[in-house]
């Protein structure tokens, strides 16, 4: 590839994440800092701010729009501050990186596949981080509950029994539970406070539990007997998702072994006879051919791994 053609791809890929930057640094609501007046804990006020200013622009429609309410929305969930700054200039990084290895290896198509690969990292990064968090939240919930019904049983409101759980709980659901009383304590209602952390936690753990305190605030009955219940259904998940866990283990474990195997082969080979492998890499078939195995190597190791995810 040409180098003036490569440096006049990059300095428009500069500029339009000029471009995001800008706007993205004029899009402030005038209610963001009226909203920070009144906390007392900044983390989770600009969290119920955040919240509300997604609500207000909920209905700006656009592709710019939705794609940066998609990015929100990942940030979010995987428990990191939703600032779009620090992370678009990451996906640029990123993104720079994959253009500058894939350029000079294949051309225009290769520094095209470099940019949209490398900019894909630090979502796949978001996305680790969101299912690290949804498994620990899911090991720690039981405890949680537990924590809840032990307060209601000792006399506390249940108010008081969430904040203890945002203070004094397990480490996976602490943060929840503290945004959670948070809201409620700025006077947002129990359902919208409920939905915004279902929004920003989609569990079905979690969902069990806002809908049966809303049914007992909608239509009455011991809260505490039918928490304690809802523990041991909680309980019953864990301990199905941990026996389908250990049952679909091998199957796992083979899907990483086949995945993984072509590419250790490849070194091994390479390293005891480097010449058996230079027609892969000096001619454009081999490249093709490269290219095609990779491709058919991911998506082999993603139906294998979506044959043994079970969802529950």
């Amino acid at each position: 590839m040409d180098a003036r053609a490569f440096f006049a791809l990059m300095v428009l890929f500069g500029l339009g994440v000029g471009v995001i930057m800008l706007i993205l640094r004029r899009q402030k609501h005038p209610l963001q800092g009226r909203l920070e007046i009144f906390s007392e804990k900044k983390g989770a006020e600009k969290e119920a701010a955040g919240q509300l200013l997604r609500a207000a622009s909920s209905g700006r429609a656009g592709v710019l729009a939705g794609f940066l309410e998609f990015t929100r929305v990942k940030l979010l969930r995987a428990g990191v501050p939703v600032e779009l700054k620090p992370f678009f200039t990451r996906v640029g990084i990123f993104a720079g990186f994959g253009a500058v290895i894939g350029g000079p290896v294949q051309g225009v198509i290769g520094l095209f596949l470099g940019l949209l690969v490398g900019a894909a990292i630090p979502y796949l990064l978001l996305h680790l981080k969101f299912k690290r968090r949804m498994s620990k939240l899911e090991y720690d919930l039981p405890t949680a509950l537990q924590f809840i019904v032990n307060a209601l049983r000792a006399g506390h409101a249940l108010n008081s029994a969430l904040a203890i759980v945002g203070t004094e709980g397990p480490v996976g659901c602490r943060e929840d539970f503290s945004q959670l009383n948070d809201s409620m304590r700025l006077g947002v209602p129990i359902g919208q406070a409920f939905q915004q952390m279902l929004h920003r936690t989609p569990s079905v753990d979690l969902q069990f539990m806002a809908t049966a305190m809303l049914i007992q605030r909608e239509t009455g009955g011991n809260l505490t007997e039918i928490l304690d219940r809802l523990n041991s259904v909680v309980l019953e998940r864990k301990r199905m998702r941990g026996q389908v866990k250990a049952l679909t283990g091998q199957a796992r474990m083979g899907g990483y072994v086949v995945g993984g195997l072509p590419f250790f082969l490849g070194m091994g080979m390479f390293a005891m006879n480097p010449k058996y492998l230079y027609p892969m890499f000096q001619y454009k078939l081999g490249h093709y051919l490269l290219g095609g195995a990779f491709l058919m190597q991911v998506l082999g190791f993603l139906v294998m791994r979506k044959i043994v995810n079970i969802k529950m």
